[in-house]
């Protein structure tokens, strides 16, 4: 809306003491609608969604996480090696001339099967990230999707608000020719007039609310263009939630995960059998001679289940936690597809009724407004005429774009994209 327009409006309602909009500031009613740019498909759209989102960052750092458990199963030893170095030396006491000097490598081991549970930790890890990224995927672009709508249904109810304006303001013609030739008192020019003011406010008001669903969309994608419709979507021939649904294989991965942290805690409770690989030289008294060896040691930590256990309990919980969010995730899901497939039967039943009321009061409006302009009947019905016409219209346009949201709602908790 141009600004001399608007502020036509506002000066004109504002004398009236009609125009009340809590919380509209300047800045919004200044707000450009966003350029129509009709290449944006869905696809692109959500593709720069999921760049913009905050939570991108966080599919590097799993990325790297997942890199991580990988090289840890890869290693041949279980831990990292340490130096040991033990001297003894008696200068300080008797000084009989006794040296010993042993050095080495610590090295700890795997026990049996441990490795291969660490590999598949880290495969655990590796599929958790892909699972995740399709359930990001899926998630950006349900917020995507209600965006998008949230635009429709705004344009759709300022259109029939700017309709029932135009309408308002054709009735205003009218009375002013009739009172000028005197058919009518300025009582019923007075109450047009009136009508024309309070639709002139509930069209700002529908402009408001376009600015908020266009702002959000804008703040979600980061884009100053939006496409010039919704995408065209079909209800899936699917009836069920199915289990490779990105949120619950998502789920999945996580309760896999919680069970290799199982392992790798048993793993470091039990602790890890230590091969200490290195060198002793030693004297016995200051005219002997120095003598070499080669040490070997072998520490094998045993039993301890009590402790092992304990050290294990949170990490069995979380795994308890994570199958429960599982089910829990699926039951909601389950429940929310038959929800919206019932609305959207019976909202399918609906739809043709509510075009076939919105033309029966389209009707009434113009042999209204044609029975006024001939002079035979008052503004009263005239009025009730147009407020059943903006009614009838708007129920129309919204259940018309509830019926494609519903769609949307439909394949978005079934996992489908567009």
């Amino acid at each position: 809306m141009h600004r001399s327009r608007l502020r036509r409006l506002v000066t004109l309602a504002g004398l009236t003491g009609l125009f009340v909009l809590p919380g509209l500031g300047a800045q919004e009613l200044d707000h450009a609608p966003l350029a129509i740019d009709p290449t944006l498909s869905f696809s692109a759209l959500l593709e720069q969604t999921l760049r913009h989102a905050p939570n991108a960052l966080e599919g590097p750092a799993r990325e790297a996480e997942a890199r991580d458990m990988n090289a840890l199963g890869g290693s041949w030893i279980a831990g990292r090696p340490s130096v040991q170095l033990d001297a003894i030396d008696d200068r300080l006491l008797n000084n009989l001339g006794q040296r010993e000097l042993t050095w080495g490598v610590a090295l700890p081991l795997w026990r049996p099967g441990e490795r291969r549970a660490m590999q598949a930790r880290g495969a655990q890890y590796e599929a958790q990230v892909a699972a995740w990224e399709d359930a990001f995927t899926l998630d950006i672009a349900g917020q995507l999707r209600r965006a998008l709508a949230d635009m429709a249904q705004a344009d759709a109810v300022l259109a029939a608000e700017q309709l029932a304006t135009a309408d308002a303001r054709e009735l205003v013609r009218i009375a002013e020719l009739r009172f000028a030739a005197g058919d009518i008192a300025e009582r019923e020019l007075l109450q047009a007039r009136a009508l024309l003011l309070t639709q002139q406010r509930n069209e700002l008001t529908a402009e408001a609310v376009r600015v908020d669903a266009e702002r959000l969309y804008a703040t979600l994608t980061g884009l100053q263009a939006r496409p010039a419709s919704l995408p065209l979507e079909v209800v899936s021939a699917q009836d069920s939630v199915p289990e490779s649904h990105p949120l619950l294989r998502l789920l999945r991965a996580d309760v896999a995960v919680a069970d290799a942290e199982i392992a790798k805690a048993e793993a470091d409770a039990r602790g890890a059998p230590t091969l200490t690989l290195g060198t002793r030289r030693q004297r016995a008294g200051l005219f002997a001679d120095y003598e070499d060896a080669l040490a070997v040691s072998l520490n094998v930590p045993l039993g301890g289940r009590a402790h092992v256990n304990a050290a294990t309990s949170a990490e069995r919980r979380s795994k308890v936690d994570a199958e429960v969010r599982r089910a829990t995730a699926h039951r909601a899901l389950d429940l929310q597809l038959h929800e919206v497939e019932h609305e959207l039967f019976v909202l399918a039943e609906a739809l043709p009724l509510s075009e076939e009321q919105a033309q029966l009061a389209r009707r009434q409006w113009e042999m209204a407004r044609a029975a006024f302009e001939a002079g035979e009947t008052d503004i009263g019905q005239v009025v009730v005429a147009l407020q059943q016409t903006r009614l009838s219209a708007r129920e129309l346009e919204t259940s018309t774009l509830r019926h494609a949201r519903l769609i949307a709602e439909f394949n978005q908790i079934l996992g489908v994209l567009p």
